[in-house]
């Protein structure tokens, strides 16, 4: 980890550098700063395999869905509009989350929710083919601010409940599943696409593509196990800019 975040420090200081010693060494810049807000879908990659793994058990079927959560953050953006060309710097809060389906040909159902939040920084490479468009590409990081926010329900009461069979309340398992599994900071990069106005607002799409692992499995006695859990998401983001009155201080 720790040699991550050394690359992402590099990765984000060579934009900054570019910026102000080589293609941006002349013309004028124009500074904005604002705020977004928006929607965002995001899924976690190979769930299933960490909580029943590949082999174990048949007559079951266990599926991901992906979930709707929110994003907002503060923006400050260099743009040399002679080059046609901006770097961003991003602070963002996002929450993200993926329902576990589960269920058996003996009639057990239950749903195990992962919605974790994250405090995002980050940087975006922005490109304008014409005025006001946009693409833009640039690497993040995501600390994780719950990282046992986990909600499990099943309806093994009423499955059970009148029978011999031992089974262990939903209650217990939540707790289980929080000290087993943990988020973890993790590093994504996002691919960028939108419109500024004249008027400062500005609308936006984004995907974010996973790069490294976002779930940590604990040692545990329940057959849980380690995986590559990647975040994938997609977001919409609506966004105000105000104008630095003194570029002198950039």
């Amino acid at each position: 980890m720790v040699n991550f975040i050394k690359k992402m420090k590099k990765i984000i200081l060579l934009l900054l550098l570019i910026s102000s010693k080589t293609i941006f060494a002349q013309g004028d810049r124009e500074i904005t700063y604002g705020l977004f807000v928006g929607a965002i879908h995001s899924t976690m990659s190979n769930l299933p395999d960490v909580i029943v793994p590949k082999g174990v058990f048949k007559g079951y079927t266990l599926d991901t869905k992906g979930k709707f959560g929110t994003t907002a953050g503060f923006k400050i953006n260099w743009k040399y509009p002679y080059a046609k060309v901006s770097v961003q710097t991003e602070v963002l809060y996002s929450n993200q989350g993926t329902d576990l389906n589960y269920k058996d040909n003996k009639g057990l159902i239950y749903k195990t929710n992962f919605g974790y939040s994250y405090l995002n920084f980050g940087a975006q490479f922005k490109f304008y083919p014409f005025e006001g468009f946009y693409i833009g590409l640039g690497p993040y990081v995501g600390f994780s601010l719950n990282s046992d926010n986990i909600h499990y329900s099943s309806n093994s009461a009423v499955v059970f409940g009148n029978s011999e069979a031992n089974f262990e309340p939903d209650a217990t398992v939540e707790k289980v599943l929080k000290e087993s599994l943990t988020a973890k900071n993790f590093f994504y990069g996002t691919f960028a696409t939108g419109y500024e106005f004249s008027n400062n607002l500005s609308i936006g799409a984004r995907y974010n593509l996973g790069l490294t692992d976002g779930l940590t499995t604990e040692e545990n006695g329940h057959r849980y196990k380690e995986n590559a859990n990647k975040i994938n998401s997609i977001s919409l983001v609506i966004g105000y800019s105000f104008n630095f009155d003194d570029l002198g201080n950039f």
